[in-house]
């Protein structure tokens, strides 16, 4: 959860541990899938409306195209029929959240409108605490209206939010309520185009809106009450961002809530805090903008309980904010703002960078790593000319990224993100490996993550983190639904944990590759067919240097590996070794 400030280090020692589990022998854990696939059923035309009373038909009715005209009344999802089980729908379906109950997730659906009788007239609810109440993935064109959103029974303890937007893209939520228990009101991840209008969040634990990676979000109009109230301890940040482009609160009323921050940016361009009210809240300090400012103008600030307009840190201090003209906001500048309307400017939808042009096949040298981002596409090889490329020498790092490439933000800082890229090809100029370094700042962020890749093949150079050990929880090179991948005559380095790791990919060769100085093994793979190994070289790792789970058809220099770990000798031969 990139959002929560506070537990980010909690969750990076959970991937830390959950990674020990392995080395330790544990069983993967694998989520109850339910029953046999859903069958694909007649679909309503397009356009279509359909009137539903009660959860079992709102399930049902759920496909792209349709609106969904929700009766007045409480909608209780774990009071479903096929709760837990398959919804036979191919269009949502459970997944477990926790060991007591399951959240709804709603998949890859276009144009479906989702409409109530009225805010607090139609309630949409979830009994599981660690369940979002709503989870959209992959939907584009998805409007929720005129309804009411949280979890029950009355308050407690939570770890889900209420409504989780993963990778979709024009989403509006108009009129809506949505409160806590619940940690976050809206929680968009890779979205593109999320607008929450005339809505109320409140009662949240942690955030009332929170995206990560996400371009062209807007919070207009709306009521942001009480959140942080019904915690231990006080919300995070009201509105927090990290990385992407196009971030605006305009028109709110913020009133009476507790929390650290009022609006927490990290690594995101265009973002925008205008005429808002905001009074009568109790906050440690109002502003923490890292690597970029925000835009703070025609806001009218009274009654607030803080200690400071921006958050000073012994690693991190806040940049001050701007104003339209883009003067810097003294404290005195921001206690004598007052409430205006403002027009932004500069703030068009943010468009994302088409790849550099080249021939199909084709072959682009770049010497700077701006030229190295706007080159990556499919069907290419980038050949970089230099000794150095550090990716956080990028004019857009953080920010809203390519076609094929974004930046995730991690817990101290962006990780780049190179998907749906196939027949690409990366390589060096320079014959020796050593003479071209590509690096990663952030140690928590792998130093390239491929996903969803195809026939692709990274050839001749350096890669790890910049030099000088440290904590990290990175890898090197992270591959995710990657298939038909070559690496070979590269060096892999920490501070790194693993120098490849490979998750559900299909045809992996690694050859004449040194990997070295990883804090927690050489290679890691997961549900991973058909691996290759040839005259590698793994030394300066931790044992077991190789580590494989719930995978097969491994060869090591021609030897097919049967074990879940190895380590490996100076003279570059594989040994099982048992963990005790």
């Amino acid at each position: 959860m990139k959002c929560f400030h506070r537990i980010k280090p909690f969750a990076a020692l959970l991937t830390a541990g959950l990674m020990m589990l392995m080395l330790l022998g544990a069983a993967p854990i694998q989520g109850d899938t339910g029953s046999t696939p859903p069958q694909e059923t007649s679909a309503p035309a397009a356009g279509e409306v359909i009137e539903v009373n009660d959860v079992d038909s709102l399930l049902a009715a759920i496909r792209p195209g349709v609106t969904l005209e929700l009766a007045a009344g409480d909608y209780d999802l774990a009071a479903a029929a096929n709760y837990g089980k398959d919804t036979g729908n191919p269009y949502c379906h459970w997944t477990e959240a926790s060991e007591k109950g399951y959240e709804l997730q709603i998949v890859n659906v276009d144009g479906l409108t989702l409409r109530g009788a009225g805010m607090d007239e139609t309630i949409l609810l979830a009994q599981d605490r660690y369940a979002c109440v709503l989870c959209f993935v992959g939907c584009r064109d998805l409007t929720l209206a005129q309804l009411t959103a949280g979890h029950s029974p009355e308050p407690g303890f939570c770890g889900g939010g209420v409504l989780r937007l993963d990778h979709c893209e024009q989403v509006t939520v108009e009129g809506c309520g949505l409160f806590g228990c619940g940690t976050i009101g809206v929680w968009a991840t890779n979205c593109n185009g999320v607008t929450v209008n005339a809505s109320r969040i409140y009662e949240c634990s942690d955030s009332a809106v929170c995206a990560d990676s996400c371009l062209n979000v807007q919070v207009l109009d709306c009521q942001i009450d009480h959140n942080g109230w019904k915690n231990e301890y006080a919300a995070s940040a009201l509105f927090q961002t990290y990385g992407g482009d196009g971030f605006t609160v305009s028109g709110c009323h913020i009133h009476d809530n507790i929390a650290d921050l009022l609006l927490q940016c990290a690594y995101t361009g265009h973002a925008a805090f205008v005429s808002n009210q905001v009074a009568y809240n109790t906050l440690q300090s109002a502003f923490s903008l890292q690597e970029r400012s925000a835009t703070v103008d025609g806001c009218a600030f009274h009654g607030n309980y803080m200690n400071s307009w921006y958050a000073y840190g012994e690693e991190t201090s806040s940049l001050p904010a701007q104003d339209q003209a883009g003067q810097e906001l003294t404290e005195e500048a921001l206690s004598a703002m007052e409430i205006r309307p403002i027009q932004l400017v500069g703030t068009e939808e943010i468009v994302l960078q088409e790849p550099t042009e080249v021939p199909l096949g084709g072959e682009i040298v770049v010497t700077t790593v701006d030229e190295f981002l706007a080159a990556i596409g499919p069907d290419r090889t980038i050949v970089l000319k230099g000794s150095n490329f550090s990716l956080a020498d990028a004019a857009d790092y953080g920010g809203a990224g390519g076609w094929y490439y974004r930046w995730e933000q991690t817990y101290d800082g962006p990780q780049l993100v190179i998907y749906g890229a196939s027949n690409l090809e990366i390589r060096s100029e320079a014959k020796d490996p050593a003479a071209t370094t590509l690096t990663a700042t952030p140690r928590y962020a792998d130093v390239i993550c491929f996903q969803s890749c195809e026939n692709l093949r990274v050839d001749g150079l350096t890669l790890g983190h910049t030099e000088g050990p440290s904590e990290c929880s990175g890898a090197v090179l992270n591959f995710e639904n990657c298939s038909s991948v070559l690496v070979s005559r590269c060096r892999l380095y920490g501070c790194g944990t693993i120098g490849v790791n490979a998750m559900t990919c299909r045809n992996l060769r690694v050859v004449s590759c040194e990997i070295y100085d990883c804090s927690i093994s050489g290679v890691v793979l997961y549900t991973v067919s058909d691996a290759a190994f040839q005259n590698c070289s793994v030394h300066d790792v931790p044992s077991p240097m190789l580590c494989f789970y719930d995978t097969y058809g491994v060869a090591w220099n021609g030897t097919t590996l049967s074990e879940p770990h190895y380590d490996v000798t100076a003279d570059g031969e594989a040994v099982p070794v048992e963990l005790g």
